[in-house]
């Protein structure tokens, strides 16, 4: 367990309109597979091989799980995202750096949530066409190690920088 402190830091409006573009990914992914699904194969890709195609078939059934699983996700993440103080990082938090951390942190978080929800919304959309696309390893293994690199190397910045000193 951490003993990070609990300060009061300003909400970043991405937050909003990340959590936002998660919500209406997730109701469009509803929406979009309860409409396809009276027409859809009774055997439907459920796995793709690197260059998206796919190398195994299941149940039409699958693919109500992608918007289902995008929803379990993202739930406890959006609100483990509410808490900051409760993350781990690789460097010491305190009073003084929580305020520079916290906000930073709680955009990173919902990025990754939003990003989670992309992929399942993509596979939604995908598994339909028997085909991936050429994008899917971009989205599921670039962007994320990217978006981590990046929030690694802004956090760790602003847990560094000094406070001005009080004139």
């Amino acid at each position: 367990m951490n003993n990070h402190p609990k300060v009061d830091f300003t909400l970043s409006k991405w937050n909003s309109v990340l959590n936002l573009l998660s919500f209406f990914c997730i109701i469009f992914s509803f929406i979009y597979v309860f409409t396809i699904y009276k027409d859809l194969p009774d055997q439907i890709p459920i796995h793709f091989n690197a260059a998206g195609d796919p190398d195994n078939w299941g149940s039409k059934a699958t693919i109500l799980l992608m918007p289902l699983i995008a929803l379990i996700l993202y739930v406890p993440l959006y609100f483990l995202s509410k808490y900051p103080h409760l993350f781990n990082y690789p460097f010491k938090v305190t009073e003084r750096n929580a305020p520079r951390i916290y906000p930073v942190a709680q955009v990173f978080m919902t990025v990754i949530n939003f990003e989670m929800v992309v992929i399942f919304t993509y596979l939604s959309l995908t598994m339909a066409e028997n085909k991936l696309g050429e994008g899917f390893i971009l989205l599921v293994i670039v962007a994320p190690i990217v978006t981590i690199a990046v929030f690694l190397g802004v956090l760790y910045r602003k847990s560094r920088q000094h406070d001005k000193p009080d004139d």
